[in-house]
């Protein structure tokens, strides 16, 4: 019972619904006799990555997310690292995700350590892809007659594969809202109204400054403060390192 509370509470935590459907399927959610607990964590994701292969249960698909974004991450960084490629790791780890989501079918859970293996080796292409698509437009960008000439045609194929990024892309972007979402709430309501009247009413920051009774350089700072906050905690939230952002007061 003390391991299915950790998985519960932790940072990787389970939602409810995924835990009953594991449970659902058999999965055992407490470590076997000859499990370490980093073996236990890869059998539940891989246990997680086969149920949402075969049922595409979003909140399996979430839970998978918050549990293993994090060792992707790493996964990306260190590769972006080595390579000295100017990437975003947080955008590749998305980039990794929205991957694991259209390629499912093909997923293989033969071994208890599959998705580990399997989301690396996604996580891999994607940042080699990357750099590949980079060196094609640095080609790109040459003097005319240095390159080789580009083939405009549209594929018979390409509005379905259109559609199916824009799908996948839809189903990223609401990831990020929820973390956004969840770090807003956690403002003060000071920073609440600052943000509501410069980014959704659109107010200059001197008007803004005028419906709090505050100052301009004083909305400034509170609206440099509320962002800084916003994106420390979803850093966290997603289990990135938060960037070194140092508030005062």
């Amino acid at each position: 019972m003390g391991n299915l509370l950790l998985l519960e509470s932790s940072p990787f935590a389970l939602h409810q619904p995924a835990l009953a459907l594991l449970a659902d399927h058999g999965v055992v959610l407490e470590p076997r006799a000859e499990e370490t607990v980093p073996a236990f964590g890869d059998r539940i994701d891989t246990s997680l990555m086969a149920l949402f292969r075969d049922g595409r249960a979003p909140e399996v698909f979430e839970a998978l997310y918050l549990r293993a974004r994090g060792a992707v991450f790493d996964v990306v960084r260190r590769l972006a690292g080595e390579r000295r490629l100017p990437f975003d790791p947080l955008e590749m780890v998305q980039d990794t995700f929205i991957n694991v989501y259209r390629y499912a079918r093909g997923f293989r859970d033969e071994h208890p350590g599959s998705f580990r293996a399997w989301v690396r080796t996604i996580a891999q292409h994607t940042v080699y892809r990357a750099a590949s698509r980079r060196r094609t437009r640095s080609l790109q960008s040459l003097p005319e007659g240095l390159q080789e000439p580009a083939d405009l045609r549209e594929l018979p194929t390409q509005p379905i594969v259109d559609r199916e990024d824009a799908g996948l892309l839809v189903q990223s972007w609401m990831i990020f809202l929820g973390h956004y979402s969840r770090a807003f709430e956690h403002l003060s309501e000071r920073d609440r109204l600052a943000l509501e009247l410069v980014e959704v009413e659109g107010l200059s920051y001197a008007d803004a400054a005028s419906r709090l009774n505050v100052g301009r350089s004083n909305m400034k700072m509170i609206l440099f403060r509320a962002r800084a906050r916003i994106q420390a905690r979803m850093q966290r939230s997603m289990g990135i390192e938060p960037a070194d952002v140092r508030l005062v007061g």
